[in-house]
């Protein structure tokens, strides 16, 4: 449901907008954050998706726009342990990292 919303708020702006313009969300690389996020020391530029910590303490570093969730497993699935604002640093108990 709410990817159905997302495509209708881009498709009504993009009529508002007229032929040829491109709105500010239809730029946002289909759910990808903007900036870098640092897991763990490793470094991911524009992240989406799931960013395994490989142990059970990751240190999060969100220097994107997107709010990031921390997960107990490996696979970002189940229910998150926490999250971290934009711009937020961390260190936390978890197995896995996803920006959304």
């Amino acid at each position: 449901m709410r990817t159905f919303l997302a495509a209708l708020v881009v498709t009504l702006t993009v009529a508002a907008l007229g032929p040829g313009a491109v709105p500010a969300a239809a730029a946002d690389r289909n759910g990808a954050a903007t900036g870098t996020l640092i897991v763990n020391g490793v470094s991911h530029t524009n992240p989406r998706g799931c960013y395994p910590s490989n142990g059970s303490v990751v240190s999060i570093v969100n220097n994107t726009d997107k709010t990031v969730r921390i997960y107990p497993n490996s696979a970002c699935s189940g229910q998150s342990e926490g999250w971290l604002a934009p711009g937020g640093r961390a260190v936390m108990y978890g197995s896995s990292v996803s920006v959304d």
